[in-house]
């Protein structure tokens, strides 16, 4: 950790401060006398190899990934997410209101407001912004989350935006789980509330399809911190996300929970009852202290997108959502792209600063996304990582018995 802190501290020109200076000494330390100091920990363990299959067999062709896809996807929902309807219910559009107040010469800002569910009883409201000039249809962006950091950037670039209320769908505040309209209506269900806001971004872009301005067929997903790690499991579930876009998603998002540094959030500390255990399957906090019992980590979410795009967006300074864990889950899932004839539609971006989305983000979503629609070329500086020189292990494969 701290060998790292250091290169990256003169890497970036900064100054060696009073409280880095503290933090070596410290180290150095704790390795003389062989142990850590417990705010010091890290873990760095193998990843199980998602080009494995569970009965030991390797995958060599294309066309034995959708099999492999199935049975990580299983084992996804199954402990850390829950399940998610099999049916796909209607949508009735209630209303779509001009808001006249909030919209500008560049973008027209409108409420819209539709049900769904089995039986017409989950109520969700989208913000759709779209462009004043251009020739639609438009591409979208659906934004889990009530807020976008440059939406007259993203119109001016030709682009939509639904910002999708997850309040609606399933509140809940620290320590305290609600149970929301959506597990209300569908209550046999074991899902917690990430997996009612991904559900919710594809009733969303069901509503979308309904709108003769939008063109679904090059939609986008994404959304930062909580809703970042729906927009993944959302663009792991629903193919019609082409580009999926977790900005600093962290634990249970893109990053591992295998591989993280000293400051980075944990599956322990994320799955307390007096935190956020309520937004995953109940199951996975079993896993807490034994990751390594995991039949999964969360490179296998990374690779659910292929061969569709997918790219993770952090900041070098946001230890806490484990951008180190994020570059790891970036490595991991590259055997997959690689098979499947698209290196380049797994991408990691790292910038300067912390735990935001900004509209810095908002550009290398929109430079990511006119590439792959052959729109722009291939965007800078992409998977610039944070440890370049970071070797990524697998679990050894083993030969199935005949």
């Amino acid at each position: 950790m701290f060998d790292f802190t250091l290169r990256h501290t003169l890497r970036k020109g900064h100054a060696l401060g009073p409280v880095v200076l503290g933090l070596i000494l410290i180290c150095s330390t704790a390795c003389q006398s062989g142990k850590k100091p417990p705010s010091l920990l890290s873990a760095d363990d193998p990843l199980p190899d998602p080009l494995v299959m569970k009965d030991g067999s390797r995958v060599t062709r294309p066309a034995q990934w959708d099999a492999r896809r199935r049975e990580m996807l299983e084992d996804i929902l199954a402990i850390q997410f829950g399940h998610m309807p099999g049916e796909i219910p209607a949508i009735k559009v209630r209303s779509m209101e001009v808001d006249e107040a909030s919209s500008t010469e560049q973008s027209l800002r409108r409420i819209a407001i539709f049900t769904t569910g089995p039986r017409q009883d989950i109520t969700v409201r989208v913000v759709l912004v779209t462009p004043r000039t251009g020739k639609g249809p438009f591409p979208v962006i659906v934004k889990i989350g009530d807020d976008h950091p440059d939406e007259a950037g993203v119109n001016r670039r030709g682009y939509a935006i639904a910002l999708v209320d997850t309040g609606q769908l399933d509140p809940g505040r620290e320590g305290h789980d609600v149970v929301g309209p959506v597990q209300a209506a569908y209550p046999d269900l074991d899902w917690g509330s990430l997996a009612t806001w991904a559900w919710g971004a594809s009733r969303t872009l069901d509503f979308l399809q309904t709108l003769e301005e939008i063109d679904t067929s090059r939609a986008i997903v994404t959304g930062h911190s909580r809703t970042g790690k729906a927009a993944l499991l959302a663009g792991a579930t629903d193919l019609r996300f082409k580009v999926v876009v977790p900005n600093g998603s962290g634990c249970g998002g893109a990053a591992t929970y295998r591989n993280y540094r000293a400051g980075a959030e944990t599956l322990e500390l994320l799955t307390r009852e007096d935190r956020w255990l309520f937004w995953m399957h109940k199951d996975i906090r079993r896993f807490v202290g034994r990751e390594q019992a995991l039949p999964f980590d969360q490179h296998f979410m990374r690779a659910l997108v292929a061969p569709r795009v997918v790219l993770s967006n952090d900041g070098y300074e946001d230890v806490w959502a484990n951008n180190f864990g994020t570059q790891v889950a970036y490595q991991g899932a590259q055997p997959v792209f690689d098979l499947l004839g698209v290196p380049r539609h797994n991408m990691a971006k790292f910038r300067e600063g912390g735990h935001t989305f900004n509209a810095e983000d908002a550009g290398v979503m929109l430079d990511v996304a006119d590439w792959y629609w052959n729109h722009g070329s291939f965007p800078e500086s992409m998977n610039n990582l944070p440890e370049p020189d970071y070797e990524l292990k697998f679990f050894p494969f083993v030969e199935a018995r005949p």
